[in-house]
């Protein structure tokens, strides 16, 4: 393997963790062909550089707990832009807590992020072409990967009968759009995004709209 042939993207809002995790990188993977190709404090800015081919790299290192847009909306968001990414997930919280939520955004792998020898292993094992430790053996792949949704929120509740769609249009709708709005980004129409969240509110056993926004939400956190 040549030198820098294996990009990898890093995201998190926790400037510290970021600066830890680049000279981790570029001190103890230089001859594994290992490289930092950027590495950013938002969501945003990580899809943004997945955008641009230029930019674009091999692997995104994302923490699950970030801020402004979290690690689940993050890796859904590149995953749409496209299947060859490799999402790598990290947490400070229990692994347990995100694993089923991680995989079913289209993570290879759920990590803890004090542990960087499990992620040296695993950065490894990525470049080489292998599956991860500890992975989940498979990558979703986009919207079409309707998968298996299981996400912690109180008690045993959890909604892995939602689609990929409905979930898509959940996290559109818990960052303010309107249905308009929500329509408008993924090519469907108000309609059809209407229906989707009457669904939603059925299968997440609310009693309208605003509570099922309220317990996405909680879900997104990771409460």
């Amino acid at each position: 393997m040549d030198a820098h042939d294996w990009r990898l993207g890093l995201v998190d809002n926790d400037a510290l963790t970021l600066a830890a995790l680049s000279s981790l990188v570029r001190s103890k993977f230089a001859d594994d062909g290992i490289s930092v190709a950027w590495s950013v404090r938002s969501g945003d800015e990580a899809v943004d550089m997945c955008v641009d081919r230029s930019t674009r790299p091999d692997a995104v290192v994302v923490d699950m707990g970030m801020d402004d847009v979290d690690g689940a909306m993050t890796m859904r968001r590149i995953r749409r832009l496209s299947t060859r990414i490799m999402l790598l997930a990290m947490t400070s919280h229990s692994l347990a807590r995100y694993r089923e939520l991680a995989r079913s955004c289209g993570a290879a792998v759920l990590l803890d992020k004090a542990d960087f020898s499990g992620l040296a292993c695993c950065l490894r094992d990525c470049a080489a072409g292998k599956q991860p430790r500890n992975g989940f053996g498979t990558v979703m792949r986009g919207s079409a990967s309707t998968g298996e949704q299981a996400a912690p929120l109180s008690g045993s509740r959890t909604v892995r009968s939602l689609s990929a769609r409905e979930m898509e249009v959940m996290d559109w709708t818990i960052e303010g759009l309107t249905a308009k709005e929500v329509a408008a980004k993924m090519a469907i129409s108000e309609s059809t995004v209407k229906t989707h969240i009457r669904h939603v509110i059925i299968k997440l056993r609310v009693r309208n709209k605003l509570q099922a926004i309220r317990l996405w939400s909680e879900m997104r956190r990771g409460g």
